[in-house]
């Protein structure tokens, strides 16, 4: 029937209540056709009237964002649909009805299941939030909410703090190696001892000399290798492949030209 009047702002949440067939869930489907061309029920195009079948039908809302006014009016007739969007009176429509639909999913910010479930909350749809699993009831408020940003956030600073939990674990590792020697190796005191001269009385004490020189020139020899690696790997490092794999190959010269080229210089 006409004139009859629904406020949807006055309160944060409405109930509708009403005896089967009365038509309660027919106000959140108007508003999801209107504004997304689709309905959370599944209902086809051609079933959505009750009365009139096949009439067509025309929806009109008014809302606003942000104190910008804007109206939409959908007209449906034989399987056609004509789609206008007026800002503060200024049409916007883009020249097909898919784009237009784009147009006002940006104004309001969501998309057509998110608009679904904070709009229209029946029975079965709460509880389905509250039996779903965490995962999915998190998935939902980060639509909600709009904190996709955050997660990329989220992946910044975990890779920024496993650099620095791996930097921190290498120089506890260092220091607690150097504690350890000290705690193995306790000096009486810090005055340096003058250097003992050590005599060589036998075949065995030079036998034994000559292996720890020996000994010796390995440890530094070992330790210039890995000095020499630390070096190359940090060089390698430094590399990018991405510059080498660009480099544009000369093109070839024949035997020829080439001699004539290195005649060219006196050496």
């Amino acid at each position: 029937s006409k004139n009859n009047s629904l406020n949807l702002t006055s309160n944060n949440l409405t109930q509708l209540i009403g005896t089967n067939g009365v038509g309660k869930s027919s106000i959140p489907l108007i508003l999801e056709e209107v504004l997304y061309n689709k309905n959370s029920k599944g209902i086809k195009k051609a079933d959505i009237q009750n009365r009139y079948y096949n009439r067509g039908y025309n929806i009109s809302l008014n809302f606003a964002v942000e104190d910008v006014k804007y109206k939409i009016e959908a007209r449906r007739s034989r399987g056609v649909i004509k789609v206008k969007l007026l800002k503060n009176g200024k049409d916007i429509s883009s020249h097909t009805a898919t784009n237009t639909y784009k147009t006002v999913e940006g104004v309001l910010g969501l998309d057509f299941k998110t608009f679904s479930q904070l709009v229209y909350q029946n029975t079965n749809a709460s509880l389905q939030f509250l039996t779903a699993t965490d995962a999915t009831r998190k998935k939902f408020l980060i639509d909600l909410f709009a904190l996709e940003r955050y997660l990329d956030f989220h992946e910044i600073f975990k890779k920024g703090a496993k650099t620095i939990n791996h930097s921190v674990l290498t120089a506890k590792g260092k220091v607690q190696s150097i504690e350890n020697w000290l705690r193995n190796n306790k000096l009486d005191n810090s005055n340096i001892l003058p250097m003992k001269k050590l005599e060589i009385s036998s075949d065995e004490d030079e036998k034994a000399l000559r292996s720890l020189l020996v000994e010796f020139e390995n440890i530094l020899s070992t330790n210039r290798k890995i000095s020499e690696n630390q070096l190359k790997k940090k060089l390698l490092g430094q590399i990018k492949i991405r510059d080498i794999t660009n480099i544009k190959v000369p093109d070839k010269m024949k035997w020829d030209d080439l001699s004539r080229k290195i005649g060219e210089y006196n050496f």
